[in-house]
């Protein structure tokens, strides 16, 4: 798999913590999540213009994760 694949599949995930984080918050910044929301559909954009269809880029993110964490090869 590219390496810049695996890059945006991390960022994607880290802005996705982010996100959880943010609406954990007491009272969510609704401008930060809006930030944080459209930050994460432009790396998914990114990432659908290499892989269009849907059930190939899952393949394929189950790949890169499975290589950032090996504790999911297990499952």
């Amino acid at each position: 798999m590219n390496a810049m694949i695996e890059r945006l599949i991390a960022a994607h995930r880290l802005i996705n913590r982010e996100i959880r984080r943010e609406l954990q918050r007491r009272l969510p910044d609704s401008l930060r999540l809006t930030q944080l929301k459209k930050r994460r559909l432009a790396i998914k954009d990114r990432l659908f213009r290499h892989y269009p269809d849907a059930a190939q880029f899952r393949r394929a993110a189950r790949i890169a994760l499975r290589r950032l964490h090996p504790a999911l090869q297990e499952g």
